[in-house]
């Protein structure tokens, strides 16, 4: 029952993810920024986030990987959890940039400081709902590798925030740092 769901939420988020690539695409919009980090590590964010998905799409599929211990039913249930909140966090987040949605730092003007909606309660929202996801992944298979691609990941757009943080003072100046002193960036409660 649990990797069923898994599955199906696992194969919605490529879904998700093909659509919004696809979509920029036909509309030629920029969906491609400059890397608010260097490049490398940009890119080895990326490929950390894909090593977790594929532990996920692992448990979906029922294939089993050594992991470092099995986790019970409750371990499994939480890990649900967090796929589910990341989903939702990730989708809400996704239809609230819309067009705005750039992977790096955007050089539109066109583009919008969002503010309000899911941007109300986290000042990154999209890497919010990733690392949701990405923790589940590593409850789910507890796996050395997982984890430690789970803590890179984390590592790396946590500076990757950092820096579009700085951008966006820059660009916003004083409405940004409004928010900033109103939304935390992870949580706000």
């Amino acid at each position: 029952m649990i990797s069923t769901m898994v599955l199906i939420i696992s194969l919605l988020l490529m879904i998700l993810i093909t659509a919004v690539v696809g979509r920029a695409i036909i509309k030629k919009q920029q969906i491609i920024g400059r890397p608010p980090i260097p490049a490398v590590f940009f890119l080895l964010a990326k490929t950390l986030v894909l090593v977790n998905l594929t532990f996920l799409l692992l448990k979906g599929l029922n294939i089993y990987v050594n992991r470092l211990f099995v986790p019970n039913e409750f371990i499994d249930i939480i890990a649900l959890s967090f796929l589910i909140a990341g989903t939702v966090i990730l989708f809400l987040s996704t239809i609230k940039l819309n067009k705005d949605l750039v992977f790096g730092l955007s050089s539109s003007e066109t583009h919008r400081l969002q503010t309000n909606g899911i941007y109300s309660v986290s000042r990154h929202p999209f890497y919010l709902g990733f690392i949701f996801i990405l923790f589940s992944s590593c409850l789910f298979n507890p796996h050395y590798l997982n984890i430690l691609a789970f803590i890179g990941a984390w590592i790396i757009h946590h500076f990757i925030m950092i820096k579009e943080e700085q951008f966006l003072s820059f660009q916003y100046g004083e409405e940004y740092r409004q928010y900033k002193k109103r939304v935390n960036r992870y949580l706000t409660f």
